[in-house]
């Protein structure tokens, strides 16, 4: 092994020791987590429609759409510790890894554009909203499904 090797098997070991490598800790209760990574990025300032708090996968995403469609109107990025709806697990809007936005008079027009060119994460649809909500992660596709909401 050289010294350059050595170093990082070195660093990536110490960070795993640490705790470092696993961003999300857990609160006592183990039901709500903060994400570090958005700690460190100041994402409890910039919540709500801010794009600033995305990841930039997740910018990366928004700039594609925005690129194909104009009047782009963000509905929501990042909220900390948000759950998914009816659960208690957390919403990739917790860790800057979702929009949710809308094209005004486009909507179908976009779902088909995103089914057909977003293949490395979710597009989700609500039968009660009115907006597309697009994540990074595992690929899924469900439109007009309950928000869960009430």
């Amino acid at each position: 092994m050289s010294k350059g090797t050595i170093a990082v098997f070195s660093l990536v070991l110490a960070a795993t020791a640490s705790g470092v490598a696993d961003a999300r800790t857990y609160n006592d209760d183990g039901a709500r987590y903060r994400d570090r990574a958005m700690t460190s990025r100041g994402i409890e300032r910039l919540s709500g429609t801010s794009t600033a708090c995305l990841t930039s996968a997740a910018r990366n995403l928004l700039a594609r759409i925005r690129a194909q469609f104009a009047n782009v109107e963000i509905v929501s990025t990042c909220r900390p510790g948000a759950t998914i709806a009816g659960t208690r697990y957390p919403s990739k809007h917790a860790s800057g890894q979702a929009i949710d936005f809308r094209v005004p008079g486009r909507k179908a027009e976009v779902v088909k554009w995103l089914i057909a060119n977003d293949h490395m994460g979710g597009i989700m649809t609500y039968s009660d909203m009115d907006h597309i909500h697009v994540d990074i992660g595992p690929r899924f596709v469900a439109l007009g499904a309950p928000s869960g909401r009430t």
